[in-house]
Parts: C-alpha cells; sequence; structure tokens
C-alpha cells in the first residue's frame, strides 16, 4: 500500500536522516510494435436454403429423379394471358437444361408445327386453337428458345406431327374441340415417347433419358378415371418396364388461384412459397417441384 507523501515526511522528524540513495533507474521502455492495417472483413457466404428445400431447379432434379430413370415426363400448369404474368415454368425449366441436359438423347416438346401442305385451313385452325388455350405470345419464342437449348446440349428436340385430318378434328365448323386436342396432344406425345425409347434401345445411345415436356394432365402416373385417357404416363411406365418418372413444375403465383391446384395435397406448398424450390413427394416416381416466387 502506498502511503502519502506527508506522512513520510512527519515520519522522518522522529528518526535521524538516513543517507540520501539515488533514484532507482526506471526500466526501459517497451518495444515498440509496428501497426498493421486492419484485416479485410470477411466477405459474407451466400444464403443458403432451409433443409429440405432447394436454390436451383437442377438441384432439386438432381434429389428427386431416379438413378434407373428412363423417360421424364415433366408438366406444367400452362402461363395463360388470363394469369398472372411471371416468370414461366417453361423459363425455369430451359435454364435449368445445361446443367443435366448430357442426360437426355431426345426431348419431345408439346407443340407442333403446322404442314403447310395442310393449306390455309391448317393455319386458320392453329390460330383458333393458340386463342382457345389463351396461351401469351412470348410462349412462342420460349418453346424456341427451349429447342435451341436442346441443340446446343446435344439433345433431339421432337415436335407434334398432326395431319390435315386432324385439323379438321380439332376444328370441326369453325369452333375449336377441346376434347379432341386432348386426345390428339395425348396420342402424339405417346407415340413419339414410346417410338423414341424403341429407337434408342435399339441404338444403344449412351444418354439414359428421354424427356417430355408439356401440360400437367398429359404426364400423370395416377390419374383420375375421368381423364384417365389423356394421360401417355401409363403406357410409357409399361415400355420401360417401371421405369417411367412423373414431375409437375408449378409456379406458385399460378397455382394459387387455381381451383384444382388448391384441391391437390401439395398446395401448402404453394401457400408457403418464397425464395427456395419446394419438393412434394407423391411415390416414388412422382413428384411435385413448386418454384420460388418470381422476384
Amino acid at each position: 500500500m502506498r502511503y502519502p507523501l506527508l506522512a513520510l515526511v512527519l515520519a522522518a522528524c522522529g528518526k535521524s536522516a538516513a543517507p540520501a540513495k539515488d533514484p532507482p533507474t526506471p526500466p526501459p521502455p517497451p518495444p515498440t510494435v509496428a501497426a498493421t492495417p486492419d484485416a479485410a472483413p470477411p466477405v459474407d457466404a451466400p444464403p443458403q436454403p432451409p433443409p429440405g428445400q432447394y436454390a436451383t431447379l437442377a438441384d432439386a432434379l438432381a434429389k428427386v429423379i431416379p438413378a434407373d430413370a428412363r423417360v421424364i415426363g415433366f408438366g406444367e400448369l400452362h402461363a395463360r394471358v388470363d394469369r398472372a404474368q411471371v416468370k414461366s415454368a417453361l423459363s425455369h425449366f430451359t435454364a435449368a437444361l445445361p446443367s443435366f441436359g448430357d442426360k437426355i438423347s431426345d426431348l419431345v416438346v408439346e407443340t407442333f408445327i403446322v404442314d403447310p401442305k395442310c393449306g390455309q385451313s391448317a393455319q386458320t385452325a392453329t390460330k383458333q386453337m393458340e386463342t382457345e388455350v389463351k396461351r401469351p405470345e412470348a410462349t412462342k419464342s420460349e418453346i424456341q428458345l427451349l429447342a435451341d437449348a436442346a441443340r446446343a446440349a446435344k439433345i433431339q428436340p421432337h415436335a407434334m406431327t398432326l395431319s390435315c385430318a386432324d385439323y379438321k378434328v380439332l376444328v370441326p365448323k369453325g369452333q375449336v374441340d377441346p376434347l379432341a386436342m386432348l386426345t390428339i396432344t395425348t396420342r402424339e406425345l405417346k407415340r413419339i415417347a414410346l417410338s423414341g425409347v424403341a429407337h434408342r434401345d435399339k441404338e444403344g445411345n449412351p444418354r439414359p433419358w428421354i424427356a417430355l415436356y408439356g401440360g400437367a394432365l398429359h404426364n400423370d402416373l395416377q390419374p383420375d378415371p375421368a381423364i384417365k385417357e389423356w394421360s401417355y404416363a401409363a403406357a410409357v411406365d409399361t415400355a420401360t418396364k417401371g421405369r417411367f418418372v412423373e414431375i409437375d413444375l408449378i409456379v406458385p403465383e399460378l397455382a394459387a388461384p387455381d381451383p384444382n391446384s388448391q384441391k391437390q395435397p401439395w398446395f401448402d406448398l404453394v401457400k408457403n412459397a418464397g425464395d427456395w424450390i419446394q419438393i412434394f413427394k407423391r411415390t416414388d416416381h412422382s413428384f411435385v417441384v413448386v418454384l420460388a416466387k418470381t422476384k
């Protein structure tokens, strides 16, 4: 404990003064340390999706597609002019295609090219069908971009083939027959898929998948009996000995107001849609992929 200087002086007065001593040598100053610049702040890692959700469609598909898949039927809830104008499932699929395209030999798309031999009546019928299904004008460009992406990945794209007689069935007496449209679409998707499987199996193509892209009605593995005739899935599943995979790509903004979607067991994923992709598993070969909301 230190004492005040005054106390030390008073204590010294009662005693003989002690001989003066040299003051102690002060300790040397501490060594000088050169200043270093502040370290750069750490770079924030990109946000990661919660467990069971995915940042990209390619990641989600890699999770759900079985290793032994032979034909994959992608289905969508079609974009329409009377629905939300957001990024389509078709655009999402095209963007993801380079990530897994090297596994696909053929891509069948639910579209058709007008046969010029069928004359003006076919052109008129096509216009009427486009109006009936209410597809946005941008869909044509998106289909072309998908075909371009397929060719870039060395995938053979295919479109449906309609005969001149088909046009007469589709638009009898100047009015589009929606049931005939569903029937002919299913016929063509099934025909091309089965032909592709037979051809590629005989050829021995090293790419394991044939893919189809169209409406979510036609790829149903377990369709309602009332619409069973409009699904190609059962025939293709039989031809591939159980190696058909159904994947529906759902844009939440399109599904949210859709009465049929609201009845589905996966609709809670639509209500909870946000920044990440979610998956609903129906069976080991049937999945619903709910895409992230458009930013």
